[in-house]
């Protein structure tokens, strides 16, 4: 037995290199690709994309507009990093409907807010307050549970 446990403690493992969490984003002018894919015919022209056509030129020069108008810009990386986050339940709920309402997700959702209210000085400061009040009411739970485990070990 000794043997058998000796071969599992010294026995190497393979080395894996370390994830690359980073998103590419390649940068393409949209507007070259869609009009490249514009296929004319005598009496309807037709954008084949993914399998499926749509056979109406106003759809077509409508996607042209917006994309020019948002002027929207793509950088090249974006470094990410995972992390797990708790939140209160009924908040959550909130959040998940907002974000499958606008079709979003909560990462994307708060990068957002926090940049946005983060240039906000007076929205700022009060959601540092309440971000601070909420810390205090954690802690004061947390404190709490862990005094009442504590409890039980030593009244065993």
């Amino acid at each position: 037995m000794n043997d058998a446990l000796e071969r599992l403690k010294n026995r190497q493992r393979p080395v894996v290199p370390p994830r690359d969490f980073s998103l590419e984003v390649e940068q393409a002018d949209v507007s070259a690709s869609v009009n490249q894919n514009i296929q004319t015919s005598s009496s309807v022209d037709t954008l084949t994309s993914q399998g499926r056509d749509i056979q109406n030129n106003d759809v077509i020069a409508e996607m042209l507009t917006v994309q020019e108008s948002q002027e929207i810009k793509i950088p090249k990386t974006l470094t990410t990093k995972q992390t797990t986050i708790r939140l209160e339940a009924k908040l959550l709920e909130r959040v998940t409907k907002v974000c499958a309402k606008e079709n979003l997700s909560r990462e994307v959702l708060f990068e957002a807010l926090f940049e946005h209210y983060e240039q906000d000085s007076e929205a700022w400061a009060e959601i540092l307050s309440q971000a601070k009040q909420k810390t205090e009411v954690r802690l004061a739970i947390a404190n709490r549970k862990r005094a009442k485990t504590m409890m039980q070990r030593f009244s065993s």
